[in-house]
């Protein structure tokens, strides 16, 4: 597990866009993403105070994992698909374990 690689991204969707955002992330990101080699984790979560508060949880195996998960076009293709949902550019960031 010491090289296990987080990515949290957080989106704020608006309102109206809630149930469509929903199925189009599973459908374009989440769905694909699970089957890759080296993801652990890849989930879609709601804020449970907030409905138009979203993250996406990912873990994968390794940095290296990560990042050819990152450089596959489908990725670029799945936000510009997601792009008119959202509020703001998603706030992504990469974790490592810490100790």
């Amino acid at each position: 597990m010491g090289n296990t690689i987080h990515v949290v991204a957080h989106f704020s969707v608006k309102k109206k866009f809630i149930e469509a955002f929903i199925a189009a992330a599973n459908r374009l990101l989440v769905e694909p993403t699970v089957s890759e080699p080296g993801c652990l984790r890849y989930e879609l979560c709601q804020n449970a105070a907030d409905e138009t508060r979203f993250a996406m949880i990912e873990t994968s195996d390794s940095e290296e994992t990560l990042n050819a998960h990152l450089s596959q076009p489908s990725l670029a293709t799945a936000f510009d698909e997601l792009r008119p949902f959202i509020s703001a550019p998603p706030d992504v960031h990469r974790l490592r374990p810490a100790g």
